[in-house]
């Protein structure tokens, strides 16, 4: 799809065929056009009136209104003519701004027009408008259209990132006729941010794609070794007269839902059935030209795809990525990530996240509930015509509690999760037309913890700035932040932040940081910078990132880590123009070295890796990586620092031309440490078949093996004496994700996901560390034979560690057989515009047991004969705007 970072997101609306007629403005005797080219577009009132938006182009401002064209090509030929010309037309009302698109096409029996969803890519053509209506040269708005009628839109921001889950309410009509097709876009102001003047300006931009082609051309030519999309926008004049509306959109919904499951008998929680109602609204309010107050009260998600089923070894947590819409929508604004992947000093799953405590059932039963429920949720963000940046995010979760039926059928209520407020703030100012950026972040989580959640942390807040700053036309850049941390508690959760696999304070020979259970607050501070190379055919950068022992984010944000110093250098040569066989290519190299702040090395090592696309679009990518001996202060989750054997792993893949109605690609990677005898692999084979054209079908089978000689199990302390017990794991994990999207309309469409999921891990043997830092890898272990494990009555394994015949360390029943199985449907009607009835069935089942025999299609059989959960949703709301 269209590249250069403008169509990450394509998406389209409704369909209507019929004869276009042709405008007059800039048309030649022969038919084409012959608008010359231009970098600023005029736009002009709508007089005697606004267009009908139908797609035909017929109305009488269309042929008052000046034509802009000469579109040039980004791919595959940079700055040749398009192949097939493209034309627009602007006008506009007090209300909205109106844009008619004619893509002349030569072959119209040859137009793509997949029809999906909407905000669903698809290989067709598309036609897009993008609109930096703040002309800060950084952000845009951007709504597009394919000749189906399909609509996507999204938000840019900091010039090159896109946010694809920002959705306007908008109409766009399209029609296909003899001479090609046309689209007409009707963008309500009220759906653009703009300060009060009088006359607007707008950045602006109309590309197309050409799919038979893979021809992507714009009006305002952005070439491909430039690393900005918004700042080389041109420009729209000519809008006058126009106040910024004060924007007040609602959105209530009302849900109804029904649950059944496997009745428990004796268990008066498990009735086999469930009902409930709820209601809740969403509301967008303009507090300025160019402020919006979001709120939300008492949100549901109920239509939002469930997370697949995972099985983690580590001591890190696992990160899921935000699908909530209230949360996606106008994140760009909240983001400060902590590295180049998903820590970041605001993660916002963990509002409404499920609770953190447990009740005690007291020989009786209980029922606790999943997630905690959000009462309400308010943004206000914006940017302002000098250059600020102004976002606050507020949200409120409630106490939330388990019922309990004990033995003797007493009602009891523990709580699980307190009462929570979560902030966020930033503020930004830009400079130099956007090329530099001064800014500040803060994070404020506080709970009211009830006397059994005494171990959670009270309060948790964070403090920080960042910069950037651009010159020589965008060629060299520097950037970075620096950040602050402080947590507060009783003296048992701060003693749990202390022991946390994120710092590990504990550990014997961690002698630059004092472990001290009796504190009551944890300070940390964390930083970044980095200064790259942006343009050219040769890229790079380099810089470090450090966290403090002390600095947690973990509350507010997502982190693995601290007590860490990293230092990586990036380099890479790009390939752009196409060759005798490579229509472009990327090659990389990587480097990094990472020490404690006891200047413990637990990182050094380095990649290279490449990605090419040959001129039949087929392409691929490779990549090799070597890690050196290293310390890892984790191993051992608290213990001595263990010395890591040297790792080797790759990774490759390949992918066929998307245009072809079956589409294939291949993932795959490999691990090696031969000092360990550890490997692993896996392969993904997704395959896409477009059985029609307004159908989609995907299996993506994904197959992981694994043998690990050292995984992690427990520690146990005998005779004064820790022992950190490692088991050689057998993993066997096969999985395939499964989708199917249906579309019926622009407006009515049916989307199936499902996920079946086994993972068998066989422990083929127990070790105990002797010597963490061993010169050779056996030297650190002691591997137990036959003689030294004992199964006792419960089926339990026992070590015997000084060879009396008595167990020692009861490692329980590590093997383990996980079984899952997650689906939903979900059939989404826009009966009017904005407003939208969801039908969702969701299903599921999942056991853990202790089954060692890795078999798929047993497993398979077995995971459909488990107890299942079915949940019905109806959920209508309705959009209004005054």
């Amino acid at each position: 799809m269209l590249n250069g970072g403008l169509m990450v997101a394509l998406c389209v609306a409704p369909i209507t065929t019929g004869a276009a007629q042709q405008a007059s403005s800039g048309q030649a005797t022969n038919g084409r056009p012959a608008t010359e080219r231009s970098e600023v577009a005029l736009a002009i009132r709508a007089v005697p009136g606004p267009p009908h938006v139908d797609g035909r182009l017929d109305d009488p401002v269309w042929r008052t209104a000046p034509a802009f064209g000469g579109f040039v090509q980004q791919d595959p030929n940079e700055g040749e003519p398009a192949t097939e010309p493209t034309e627009f037309w602007v006008t506009y009302t007090d209300d909205a701004l109106y844009v008619a698109i004619r893509a002349w096409d030569s072959k119209p029996d040859e137009i793509s027009a997949q029809l999906t969803r909407r905000d669903e890519d698809s290989p067709s053509d598309w036609l897009l408008v993008a609109i930096d209506s703040y002309r800060d040269r950084r952000t845009a708005f951007v709504f597009s259209v394919n000749p189906a009628g399909v609509k996507q839109d999204f938000y840019l921001f900091n010039d090159n990132e896109d946010d694809e889950t920002w959705d306007a309410v908008w109409e766009v009509k399209c029609s296909i006729d003899s001479l090609g097709w046309t689209a007409e876009f009707r963008i309500p102001f009220s759906q653009l941010r703009f300060s009060k003047a009088e006359e607007q300006v707008f950045g602006f931009q109309v590309a197309r794609e050409l799919n038979r082609l893979n021809e992507e051309t714009h009006w305002k030519l952005m070439p491909r070794e430039e690393s900005g999309v918004v700042s080389l926008f041109g420009d729209l004049e000519g809008i006058r007269g126009i106040d910024p509306p004060r924007r007040a959109e609602f959105l209530p919904y009302v849900a109804g839902l029904g649950a059944w499951n496997e009745a428990e008998e004796g268990n008066p929680f498990r009735t086999g059935r469930e009902r409930d109602v709820e209601a809740g609204l969403d509301l967008n309010v303009g507090v300025t030209s160019n402020l919006t107050l979001s709120a939300t009260v008492n949100p549901d998600f109920g239509q939002v795809e469930a997370d697949p089923a995972v099985v983690n070894l580590s001591q890190f947590e696992t990160f899921f990525p935000e699908k909530r819409p209230f949360f996606n929508e106008g994140l760009d604004i909240f983001r400060f990530p902590l590295n180049g992947g998903s820590e970041q000093l605001f993660y916002t799953r963990r509002i409404g996240r499920p609770p953190q405590g447990e009740a005690d059932e007291r020989g009786g039963y209980s029922k606790a509930p999943t997630v905690t429920t959000i009462l309400a949720a308010a943004k206000f963000s914006g940017k302002t015509s000098s250059g600020w940046t102004i976002g606050l995010l507020d949200a409120f979760t409630t106490e939330e509690e388990a019922k309990v039926i004990d033995s003797l059928g007493n009602v009891h209520h523990d709580p699980v999760e307190p009462r929570t407020n979560y902030f966020v703030g930033r503020l930004a100012k830009d400079y130099r037309d956007g090329l530099t950026q001064l800014g500040l972040f803060g994070t404020a989580v506080n709970r009211s913890l009830p006397e059994n959640l005494q171990w959670l942390r009270s309060a948790a807040y964070s403090l920080g700035g960042d910069w950037s700053h651009r010159w020589a036309e965008d060629m060299w850049g520097v950037s970075g932040w620096a950040v602050g941390s402080h947590v507060r508690g009783s003296e048992e959760a701060i003693d749990e932040t202390q022991l946390s696999s994120a710092r590990y304070y504990q550990r014997p020979d961690n002698s630059h940081v004092t472990y001290d259970p009796t504190r009551t607050s944890l300070t940390g501070f964390a930083g970044r910078a980095i200064i790259e190379k942006r343009r050219g055919d040769w890229r790079g950068a380099t810089g470090f990132d450090t966290r403090s022992p002390g600095f947690e984010a973990n509350d507010g944000g997502f982190m693995r880590d601290a007590d860490r110093t990293v230092q990586f250098l990036w380099i890479q040569r790009r390939w752009l123009e196409p060759g005798k066989l490579f229509r472009r290519a990327w090659l990389n190299f990587n480097q990094h070295s990472v020490w404690t702040y006891g200047w413990e090395r637990t990182g050094l090592g380095g990649n290279v890796n490449g990605s090419w696309q040959f001129l039949n679009y087929w392409g691929g990518n490779l990549g090799l990586e070597f890690n050196a001996e290293n310390l890892g202060t984790g191993a051992l989750r608290g213990g001595p620092a263990f010395l890591r054997p040297v790792t080797v792993a790759g990774w490759g893949g390949f992918y066929t031309d998307d245009r072809k109605p079956l589409r294939v690609s291949m993932h795959g990677f490999f691990l090696l440490q031969p000092a360990s005898d550890t490997w692993a692999y896996e392969l993904t084979l997704p395959l896409t078949w477009r059985a029609a054209s307004n159908i989609d079908i995907t299996l993506a089978p994904r197959y992981f093996r694994n043998y690990d000689s050292w995984q992690y199990l427990q520690q146990d302390v005998v005779a004064d004496s820790t022992h950190y017990i490692f088991g050689m794991l057998n993993l066997n994990q096969a999985s395939a994700t499964i989708r199917m999207n249906w579309t019926f309309t622009p407006n009515l469409s049916l989307q199936i996901y499902a996920e079946p999921f086994v993972s068998v891990g066989d422990y083929v043997g127990l070790r105990d560390v002797l010597d963490p830092r061993g010169e050779s890898f056996e030297d650190r272990f002691r591997d137990f034979t036959d003689d030294d494990l004992i199964l006792n009555e419960d089926g339990d394994i026992l070590i015997d560690l000084d060879g009396n015949g008595q167990g020692d360390i009861n490692v329980g029943q590590p093997d383990f057989e996980v079984l899952s199985f997650r689906s939903n449907v979900v059939l989404r009607w826009e009966y009017i515009l904005g407003s939208t009835i969801f039908l969702v069935w969701q299903h599921g089942r999942a056991d853990v047991t202790d089954n060692d025999q890795f078999q798929v299609w047993d497993g398979i059989q077995g995971m459909f004969r488990l107890p299942a959960e079915n949940v019905f949703m109806v959920k209508v709301n309705y959009w209004l705007s005054l």
